[in-house]
């Protein structure tokens, strides 16, 4: 059994779950990514601000609304590459098993 300590850990470390979506919200551009979760429209992240155009902040807003789908995706990549014996360059294997575990740690706060 989980304690509540060790409850609230897997709470931090695991992210809204998707799909997220860049929305039109406060600059007339779809720079807000947010998601529906339990009823409740969440904030997600605003890529507005700081001196950058709109077009900056877009795209940062897509990258960002992306970010479940991309993650999921190198994962699936990564488990695959290391359970089959896929006919891969050796570079592409490394680059794969090396760069795509780095990104995934990062992504889940883990380096």
């Amino acid at each position: 059994m989980k304690t509540l300590a060790q409850t609230e850990k897997t709470k931090a470390n695991t992210p809204t779950p998707g799909p997220w979506e860049a929305i039109e919200w406060s600059c007339h551009a779809a720079t807000t990514v947010v998601t529906e979760h339990e009823g409740h429209r969440i904030l997600i992240a605003e890529c507005s601000g700081g001196g950058r155009s709109a077009a900056e902040s877009v795209v940062d807003a897509r990258l960002i609304a992306a970010a479940p789908e991309l993650l999921e995706a190198l994962e699936d990549i990564v488990e695959q590459s290391e359970r089959t014996n896929m006919a891969l360059p050796p570079d592409l294997a490394d680059s794969i098993r090396v760069f795509g575990k780095a990104a995934i740690r990062k992504a889940k706060g883990e380096l």
